[in-house]
């Protein structure tokens, strides 16, 4: 058999058990949502990359929101979105060499940018023998971890093209913009603790370690080389409300 016809074969089965896991998952939480207690939550924070993923980006606001699904005592199953905008880490001031004149030049006009959207699915277990009190408030240590699916959206402008061969350097000549949009498999782990202050809402502050199998290709003559996976933390702060 062509190997065109094997690839196209294997891409329709793994669609296709993709969509029934999917399906599978859904009926799972419709299931568990009507036999437990249930909450929404609302996350504000701040991401931070790591790993060289910082050399490219500052940190950035976080906000999401999550279902939450008591599954037991100490256990609760979580669906949670989550989306950061990223901003270039003074790209413009990055400096390349040109060989042909044997000086530095920055390109004045460069500017990256990176959206990232997650989905993501997971257990917090819960350690209530491990309770602090802080103040008035009965604080209840929690850990975390997920499977989950990353998108992001990566764009670089304006860089000057360092291949240019004849004097003076010409700086209206730039690389073209590249855009990478990828949809990358991920997880996280994380702790955190949460506290009652009402009968219906909860506070949680959590850290969380993220992963995602996706990269961004390099540029080599600016010091930027590729990242693979993206690795980034958040830290967050959600508003938990029990209905």
């Amino acid at each position: 058999m062509d190997n065109r016809f094997k690839l196209k074969d294997t891409a329709i089965r793994f669609k296709a058990s993709s969509l029934f896991s999917l399906y599978f998952l859904i009926n799972l939480f419709i299931v568990q949502s009507i036999l437990a207690n249930q909450s929404l939550a609302i996350i504000t924070g701040t991401g931070i990359p790591i790993s060289g993923l910082n050399k490219w980006y500052n940190s950035a606001p976080v906000v999401g929101l999550q279902y939450i699904i008591d599954t037991n005592e100490n256990t609760q199953t979580i669906i949670e979105f989550h989306f950061q905008s990223y901003t270039d880490n003074s790209l413009s001031d990055r400096e390349f060499y040109w060989v042909v004149d044997r000086n530095n030049y920055k390109s004045p006009d460069a500017n990256a940018n990176m959206n990232c959207l997650d989905f993501i699915i997971k257990s917090r277990i819960s350690f209530p023998d491990k309770s602090r009190t802080f103040g008035k408030k009965q604080l209840n240590p929690f850990a975390s971890y997920g499977l989950g699916l990353y998108y992001y959206n990566h764009e670089v402008s304006g860089l000057i093209y360092p291949g240019q061969s004849k004097k003076p350097l010409d700086t209206e000549f730039q690389l073209s913009p590249i855009t990478d949009k990828r949809y990358a498999w991920g997880a996280n782990i994380g702790f955190g603790f949460e506290t009652i202050l009402t009968n219906n809402l909860d506070l949680v502050i959590d850290v969380n370690y993220n992963t995602a199998i996706g990269y961004l290709r390099p540029f080599e003559d600016w010091g930027l080389k590729e990242v693979m996976p993206l690795q980034f933390l958040t830290i967050g702060l959600g508003f938990n409300y029990n209905y």
